[in-house]
Protein backbone atom coordinates (compact mmCIF):
# COMPACT_ATOMS: atom_id res chain seq x y z
CA UNK A 1 0.00 0.00 0.00
CA UNK A 2 2.97 3.00 0.87
CA UNK A 3 5.83 2.67 -0.88
CA UNK A 4 7.58 5.58 1.23
CA UNK A 5 5.81 5.27 4.14
CA UNK A 6 5.80 1.38 4.60
CA UNK A 7 8.33 1.25 7.62
CA UNK A 8 6.61 3.73 9.88
CA UNK A 9 4.97 2.82 12.79
CA UNK A 10 3.53 6.68 13.98
CA UNK A 11 2.53 9.89 12.66
CA UNK A 12 6.13 11.18 14.08
CA UNK A 13 8.14 8.62 12.44
CA UNK A 14 6.07 9.44 8.90
CA UNK A 15 6.50 13.45 9.66
CA UNK A 16 10.77 13.11 10.04
CA UNK A 17 10.99 11.43 7.40
CA UNK A 18 8.48 13.36 4.85
CA UNK A 19 10.83 16.19 5.89
CA UNK A 20 13.66 14.11 4.92
CA UNK A 21 12.36 13.22 1.69
CA UNK A 22 11.07 16.40 0.95
CA UNK A 23 14.40 18.10 0.64
CA UNK A 24 15.93 14.91 -1.42
CA UNK A 25 12.53 15.09 -4.12
CA UNK A 26 11.06 18.78 -4.31
CA UNK A 27 11.52 20.65 -7.17
CA UNK A 28 13.01 23.57 -6.30
CA UNK A 29 15.73 21.60 -4.69
CA UNK A 30 17.05 19.40 -8.15
CA UNK A 31 14.17 17.03 -7.61
CA UNK A 32 11.19 15.73 -9.92
CA UNK A 33 8.00 17.20 -9.44
CA UNK A 34 6.05 13.35 -9.75
CA UNK A 35 7.83 12.29 -7.31
CA UNK A 36 7.08 15.13 -4.80
CA UNK A 37 3.61 15.28 -5.52
CA UNK A 38 3.30 11.12 -5.10
CA UNK A 39 5.32 11.54 -1.49
CA UNK A 40 2.80 14.40 -0.67
CA UNK A 41 -0.25 12.02 -1.29
CA UNK A 42 0.89 9.10 0.42
CA UNK A 43 1.65 11.12 3.33
CA UNK A 44 -1.59 12.48 3.44
CA UNK A 45 -3.47 9.13 2.75
CA UNK A 46 -0.78 7.61 5.25
CA UNK A 47 -2.00 10.39 8.04
CA UNK A 48 -5.47 9.58 7.05
CA UNK A 49 -5.06 5.59 7.25
CA UNK A 50 -3.37 6.64 10.91
CA UNK A 51 -6.54 8.55 12.17
CA UNK A 52 -8.82 5.37 11.16
CA UNK A 53 -6.78 2.77 12.65
CA UNK A 54 -5.96 4.81 15.55
CA UNK A 55 -9.83 5.53 16.41
CA UNK A 56 -10.78 1.88 15.60
CA UNK A 57 -8.41 0.60 18.25
CA UNK A 58 -9.90 2.85 20.56
CA UNK A 59 -13.17 1.38 19.89
CA UNK A 60 -12.10 -1.77 20.08
CA UNK A 61 -10.82 -1.36 23.70
CA UNK A 62 -14.27 0.15 24.77
CA UNK A 63 -15.54 -2.67 23.37
CA UNK A 64 -13.57 -5.18 24.86
CA UNK A 65 -14.39 -3.32 28.49
CA UNK A 66 -18.22 -3.63 27.64
CA UNK A 67 -18.93 0.09 26.65
CA UNK A 68 -20.01 1.65 23.43
CA UNK A 69 -18.37 4.70 21.57
CA UNK A 70 -19.82 7.07 19.87
CA UNK A 71 -18.39 5.77 16.72
CA UNK A 72 -21.02 2.85 17.41
CA UNK A 73 -23.76 5.10 16.38
CA UNK A 74 -22.28 6.35 12.53
CA UNK A 75 -20.31 4.77 9.81
CA UNK A 76 -16.64 5.29 10.93
CA UNK A 77 -15.57 5.73 7.27
CA UNK A 78 -17.78 8.57 6.50
CA UNK A 79 -16.57 10.37 10.18
CA UNK A 80 -12.55 9.80 8.97
CA UNK A 81 -13.06 10.90 5.54
CA UNK A 82 -15.15 13.94 6.99
CA UNK A 83 -12.31 15.07 9.40
CA UNK A 84 -9.70 14.53 6.87
CA UNK A 85 -11.77 17.46 4.02
CA UNK A 86 -12.46 19.52 7.53
CA UNK A 87 -8.22 18.68 8.65
CA UNK A 88 -7.06 19.95 4.85
CA UNK A 89 -9.43 22.78 4.90
CA UNK A 90 -8.10 24.54 8.41
CA UNK A 91 -4.11 23.27 7.28
CA UNK A 92 -4.84 25.12 3.89
CA UNK A 93 -5.78 28.40 5.77
CA UNK A 94 -2.56 27.86 7.38
CA UNK A 95 -3.88 27.28 11.01
CA UNK A 96 -3.28 25.06 13.63
CA UNK A 97 -4.97 22.20 13.66
CA UNK A 98 -5.29 19.15 15.97
CA UNK A 99 -7.81 16.04 16.58
CA UNK A 100 -8.90 15.41 19.72
CA UNK A 101 -10.77 11.93 19.60
CA UNK A 102 -13.39 12.53 16.00
CA UNK A 103 -12.92 16.15 17.37
CA UNK A 104 -10.77 18.61 14.99
CA UNK A 105 -9.97 22.17 16.90
CA UNK A 106 -8.34 24.99 14.87
CA UNK A 107 -6.24 27.18 16.32
CA UNK A 108 -3.76 30.72 15.31
CA UNK A 109 -4.68 32.93 13.63
CA UNK A 110 -8.55 32.42 12.75
CA UNK A 111 -9.83 35.91 12.78
CA UNK A 112 -8.73 36.52 9.14
CA UNK A 113 -10.87 32.99 8.31
CA UNK A 114 -13.80 33.38 10.30
CA UNK A 115 -15.94 32.75 7.42
CA UNK A 116 -14.64 30.39 5.33
CA UNK A 117 -14.24 28.25 9.19
CA UNK A 118 -18.24 28.71 9.40
CA UNK A 119 -18.73 27.88 5.40
CA UNK A 120 -16.47 24.91 6.33
CA UNK A 121 -18.66 23.76 8.91
CA UNK A 122 -16.57 24.42 11.64
CA UNK A 123 -18.28 26.60 15.02
CA UNK A 124 -16.73 28.29 17.67
CA UNK A 125 -15.98 27.73 20.92
CA UNK A 126 -15.57 31.04 23.48
CA UNK A 127 -14.50 28.87 26.54
CA UNK A 128 -11.68 27.21 24.64
CA UNK A 129 -10.69 30.34 22.52
CA UNK A 130 -10.61 27.64 19.20
CA UNK A 131 -13.16 26.47 15.88
CA UNK A 132 -14.18 22.66 16.26
CA UNK A 133 -15.88 20.19 13.78
CA UNK A 134 -17.58 17.23 15.90
CA UNK A 135 -16.74 14.56 13.49
CA UNK A 136 -19.29 12.79 15.88
CA UNK A 137 -21.50 15.39 18.07
CA UNK A 138 -21.87 14.40 21.94
CA UNK A 139 -24.05 15.30 23.75
CA UNK A 140 -22.27 15.21 27.10
CA UNK A 141 -22.41 19.10 28.56
CA UNK A 142 -19.78 18.39 31.00
CA UNK A 143 -17.11 21.46 30.62
CA UNK A 144 -13.82 20.34 30.04
CA UNK A 145 -10.82 22.06 29.77
CA UNK A 146 -8.23 21.63 26.38
CA UNK A 147 -5.91 19.54 28.46
CA UNK A 148 -8.88 17.06 30.00
CA UNK A 149 -10.06 16.42 26.52
CA UNK A 150 -6.45 15.64 25.32
CA UNK A 151 -6.08 13.45 28.12
CA UNK A 152 -9.54 11.45 27.68
CA UNK A 153 -8.62 11.23 23.72
CA UNK A 154 -5.80 11.64 22.88
CA UNK A 155 -4.07 14.34 20.67
CA UNK A 156 -2.80 15.06 17.06
CA UNK A 157 -1.55 18.10 16.09
CA UNK A 158 -1.47 18.71 12.02
CA UNK A 159 0.55 21.26 10.57
CA UNK A 160 1.34 22.60 6.34
CA UNK A 161 5.14 21.82 6.20
CA UNK A 162 6.89 25.16 6.56
CA UNK A 163 8.57 26.88 3.42
CA UNK A 164 11.83 25.60 4.69
CA UNK A 165 10.00 21.81 4.71
CA UNK A 166 8.09 22.29 1.08
CA UNK A 167 7.92 25.34 -0.52
CA UNK A 168 4.63 23.89 -1.99
CA UNK A 169 1.30 22.79 -0.28
CA UNK A 170 0.85 19.49 -0.80
CA UNK A 171 -1.93 18.02 -2.93
CA UNK A 172 -5.34 17.36 -1.34
CA UNK A 173 -4.95 13.32 -0.06
CA UNK A 174 -7.43 11.23 -1.96
CA UNK A 175 -9.91 8.66 0.02
CA UNK A 176 -8.40 5.37 0.68
CA UNK A 177 -9.71 2.31 -0.74
CA UNK A 178 -12.31 0.25 1.26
Amino acid sequence: MYHYFKDCQSLEEAKSLYKKLARQHHPDLGGDTATMQAINAEYAAFQSNYARTSERARQQQAHAEGRKTAADYHDLDEVIEALRVKIEAALNMGLQVELCGLWVWVSGDTKPHKEELKAAGFRWSPNKSAWYFAGVPSFNRTPRSMDDIRQMYGSQVFTRPTRDDDPSPSPLPQPLPA
